[in-house]
């Protein structure tokens, strides 16, 4: 196995989406949604705890963003 640095590893993987089929990209798409709103939460608690809390306008447009990219 070849070690990759992360720049490397993303553009491994950007350089060969095409060649795999819809089955595994939707699976791969699942899960980075799925890391992305991890890293959402993580990055909210830590605003809350340092007291840079957000609008409810702007986390009604954080959902709808969010969402749809689900779509």
């Amino acid at each position: 196995m070849i070690i990759m640095n992360l720049v490397e590893k993303r553009d491994y993987i950007h350089s060969h989406l095409h060649r795999i089929k819809e089955p595994a990209v939707n699976e791969l798409y699942e899960k980075l949604l799925s890391f992305l709103e991890d890293a959402l939460m993580e990055e909210s608690e830590e605003n809350i705890k340092n007291g840079e809390l957000t609008s409810h306008e702007d986390l009604k447009k954080e959902v709808q963003k969010m969402s749809s990219l689900r779509d």
